[in-house]
């Protein structure tokens, strides 16, 4: 049924199945999706199938995360779905699917990706991130008399900034950030900005709050130890949402690994924001990406490690 040929045009069976949230019509609905050249949003109709309480049966997470690898490779980021794609051949028992699987190129693994010392292909040091440096948005001075200094980090949350964002011009994006900040300190009572970083669609990396001061982030003791890491743009569903660019999805993964491998971190210290409280953050089409990434890291018994503190 998944494969199956249409009785009505691609584009009216997706509207058709808008509504209903079965297994089954997600699954349909994410392949019509890749058909029609909208990989975000099969990758996000896929996503809702496999990261589900209960989760899915080993049947259709296999058809779910065959989709999930045609669509990064659709996007060009054949690397980015090399674990969907592995695990959807391990669970594959229909024969069509199988057959599909055959026909989907496998993807080698980059030098140092999987070992022990490498928690993602395309890992960077953080020695070698590159980071635009806080100057870059011209902030307020922080009020250091309301700041916390930063306990040894022990885990990485990830947010969205909730407001729509697209551009990818520099300038934009730090006056993004500069507004993100004002909101912070002027109407929240913030030190200062509540996230240690900021990455903007184009997929740069800001500096936000500096690590040595506790963020404000994930509410009260949730602070601790905890590097508050948000992507500027509002990844809900509705109307005013958006999904988060390539770059930015690239970026996060580069972050989060050199940070781990910088404090020593695993997979289990990667956080969404409504893994602390109940909250939307980061929105449905930004939490799958995050909880997938962490899978990985875990399944591959990656993280950490070779970096001591400054």
């Amino acid at each position: 049924m998944t494969f199956g040929a249409s009785a009505l045009a691609q584009a009216q069976e997706v509207d058709y199945l808008q509504a209903a949230n079965t297994e089954a019509a997600l699954l349909r609905r994410a392949w019509l999706q890749l058909q029609l050249h909208r990989t975000q949003d099969a990758l996000d109709s896929a996503a809702r199938v496999i990261f589900t309480t209960p989760p899915p049966s080993a049947h259709v997470e296999a058809f779910a995360r065959y989709v999930r690898a045609a669509a990064y490779r659709a996007q060009g980021l054949a690397e980015r779905g090399r674990f969907d794609a592995q695990r959807a051949r391990q669970l594959a028992v229909d024969p069509e699917l199988q057959r599909r699987l055959r026909q989907l190129p496998t993807v080698a693994a980059r030098p140092g990706a999987g070992g022990s010392n490498s928690a993602h292909a395309g890992a960077v040091a953080w020695s070698d991130l590159r980071i635009q440096r806080r100057g870059g948005w011209r902030p307020q001075p922080p009020n250091t008399g309301n700041l916390d200094p930063m306990q040894r980090p022990s885990r990485v949350t990830i947010h969205h900034s909730a407001m729509f964002f697209q551009s990818t011009a520099t300038r934009a994006a730090a006056t993004q950030i500069s507004q993100i900040q004002r909101e912070h300190m002027n109407n929240r009572g913030y030190g200062d900005i509540g996230y240690h970083f900021l990455i903007d669609p184009s997929g740069r990396i800001w500096e936000g709050r500096q690590l040595r001061w506790q963020g404000a982030h994930a509410s009260g003791r949730n602070n601790i130890g905890n590097i508050g890491v948000c992507l500027l743009g509002n990844f809900v569903r509705e109307r005013n949402g958006q999904g988060p660019t390539p770059n930015q999805i690239r970026s996060m993964e580069q972050l989060v690994v050199a940070l781990m491998q910088r404090y020593r971190m695993t997979g289990d210290a990667l956080f969404c924001h409504s893994d602390f409280k109940s909250t939307a953050c980061p929105g449905p089409r930004m939490a799958p990406i995050v909880k997938q990434f962490a899978r990985e890291l875990r399944a591959r018994r990656i993280a950490a490690a070779t970096e001591e503190d400054e």
